[in-house]
């Protein structure tokens, strides 16, 4: 399959929906980002994906989403919405949007019908950010008031969500799959700053360890790594060799070639160019 210009118009996104779109590793993400608490009311089934999107059309810019049906252990079924924020700060509105969500996937489900009505199933709100600053950005509804009268602030509901913040928490933490880890760290690095420089090459061989050979979400991986980090692609290629001795080239070979045959790693190398050229007339500005 010829690698998809579109993959290289939205990065984050395209990287997102490639991860999750193998069971076994959204079944990965969703252990280890969610609280043990829920980790321990779900079965060892893999979440079912379900389709759709929920996000509002201004903000898929800034933001992928994925809904999951899990089963729960004694019987039962709920949902599962995860949301990729990639915005390099943290949005003081996404408890108000997740509740909007998750109202619509309510919606959804219920389709009117009185008895599904009276019997919703629990959406699990699952936030992952990998943005440049921690998080700040309040967790729920009611954290968003200013009447902080405890009283007044029972009558909200809560809505809060889950927070994975991929750029607080050490690599080896962020899944337990290694090709999962992979497509994580590769988002965790990708607003990172000069001073992360060293520690961000030193992951690209988490990334390339974790590659599952000729699969798709391989080939998203690389192009991500060449586009949105910018790495030379005879780093990448040193990388590769490391991690995987006698290997490394027929990994990443075929996609770099690939990508030098479209006259994709030129127009990278533009793009990025451009854009740090952007970001500084904006700073002058400032």
């Amino acid at each position: 399959m010829a690698i998809d210009p579109k993959s290289l118009s939205q990065p984050h996104n395209n990287l997102m929906l490639a991860l999750l779109a193998s069971r076994s590793r959204a079944a990965s993400l969703l252990r280890a980002s969610l609280e043990p608490w829920v980790v321990e009311r779900m079965t060892d089934d893999p979440p079912v994906p379900l389709p759709g999107t929920f996000i509002d059309e201004e903000l898929r810019a800034s933001r992928s989403d994925r809904l999951f049906e899990v089963r729960f252990k004694g019987g039962g079924t709920g949902f599962v919405y995860v949301l990729l924020e990639h915005k390099s700060t943290s949005d003081p509105g996404t408890a108000m949007q997740v509740a909007r969500y998750k109202g619509r996937i309510w919606e959804q489900y219920a389709q009117g019908r009185a008895r599904r009505l009276w019997a919703m199933p629990t959406v699990i709100p699952l936030v992952v950010y990998h943005g440049r600053k921690p998080w700040t950005a309040p967790r729920s509804l009611a954290d968003m008031l200013a009447d902080k009268d405890e009283r007044v602030r029972a009558l909200e509901p809560s809505f809060g969500y889950f927070l994975r913040d991929l750029g607080s928490i050490e690599i080896p933490q962020l899944a337990a799959d290694p090709a999962t880890r992979a497509g994580l760290v590769a988002l965790r690095y990708s607003h990172a700053v000069a001073e992360q420089e060293g520690e961000k090459r030193a992951a690209l061989e988490v990334v390339v360890a974790g590659l599952p050979e000729g699969t798709d979400y391989a080939r998203q991986l690389l192009v991500y790594i060449l586009d949105v980090w910018g790495v030379p692609v005879s780093e990448l290629e040193a990388a590769a060799e490391r991690a995987r001795p006698g290997r490394g080239e027929q990994i990443v070979g075929p996609i770099v070639q690939e990508l030098i045959d479209q006259g994709r790693v030129e127009g990278m190398a533009q793009g990025r160019a451009e854009g740090m050229a952007n970001a500084l007339m904006k700073l002058l500005e400032h």
